[in-house]
């Protein structure tokens, strides 16, 4: 397997895997092909963490020398669109059950960020949907800060594929997600930025877009390749395997460092069951 063209960003940052990269393997499995191609941290979905035992799951981790870098699922998984940062108030009433024991989870497996995706379009109009964010995402974090873990907001940018039944724009840019953490009512240690790259590209690729952060204001980052003739109609399903497409992965590592990142880069390509000790330098 030949090297793709990422070799500016291998050794800056801290190698992470995940899951939907291998998507459909049992946990066990997917720590142990992390862990054998080198992969020091990983991602996980704190609900499959539960199901496996948190005890059980921390032995493992243990055993393998690998260590969890984020865990999806602080509120539970449900459609990518309407996300359940913004839905109706009923179900996001339901989606707090349970929250305190998947934070302690967290918590147990030594994981200190929780992933979780704000919508770029929702039913309410642009104001109250933004305000409906800040006071949610201020709630989270709050409870997050508490058992030791960071909330990582991710915004969305694609355009296409968007259900129609959400026709009024709230964020979908790291612009605009700063914007709206800046306004939260919630300490600046509490909740970050997750940056992905195939959004950021999506967006228009503008390092500027990722220095403005700043020092301390990215939490966690994801990365996957953009196709080279892509356009405004892309989706999420045609993320690529870093180095696979013409992502301008220089001027994206540079913004990370000037931004003062240096964590984990989680690879998040779409299914991709190739993984091989040797790509383990590809991130």
């Amino acid at each position: 397997m030949s090297a793709p063209a990422t070799d500016d960003v291998t050794g800056q940052f801290v190698p992470c895997l995940n899951p939907a990269t291998l998507t459909g393997l049992p946990l066990p499995e997917f720590l142990a092909l992390a862990a054998g191609a080198g992969f020091p941290t990983v991602e996980v979905s704190v609900q499959q963490a539960q199901a496996h035992g948190t005890a059980r799951l921390r032995d493992l981790l243990q055993e393998l020398g690998v260590r969890v870098a984020a865990a999806s699922g602080i509120l539970p998984a449900g459609p990518v669109l309407p996300a359940p940062l913004l839905v109706d108030p009923d179900t996001y009433r339901t989606c707090l059950d349970g929250l305190d024991d998947r934070l302690e989870a967290m918590a147990a497996l030594g994981c200190t960020v929780a992933t979780t995706v704000l919508n770029p379009r929702s039913p309410l109009d642009t104001t109250r949907a933004r305000a409906l964010a800040r006071e949610r995402i201020a709630q989270l974090a709050t409870a997050a800060a508490a058992h030791g873990v960071r909330l990582a907001v991710e915004a969305v940018s694609i355009r296409t594929g968007l259900p129609p039944e959400l026709p009024h724009p709230v964020v979908d840019n790291l612009p605009q997600l700063a914007e709206l953490l800046d306004d939260t009512d919630t300490d600046t240690d509490h909740a970050g930025v997750l940056v992905d790259s195939f959004h950021w590209a999506a967006a228009g690729a503008d390092p500027a877009h990722i220095t403005a952060l700043g020092p301390g204001r990215i939490t966690h980052v994801q990365i996957a390749d953009i196709p080279a003739a892509h356009t405004a109609s892309i989706t999420d399903a045609e993320r690529l395997f870093p180095g696979d497409g013409a992502l301008p992965w220089p001027a994206f590592a540079d913004a990370l460092t000037r931004a003062g990142y240096d964590g984990p880069v989680s690879v998040r390509q779409a299914s991709l069951l190739r993984l091989t000790p040797a790509c383990a330098g590809r991130t």
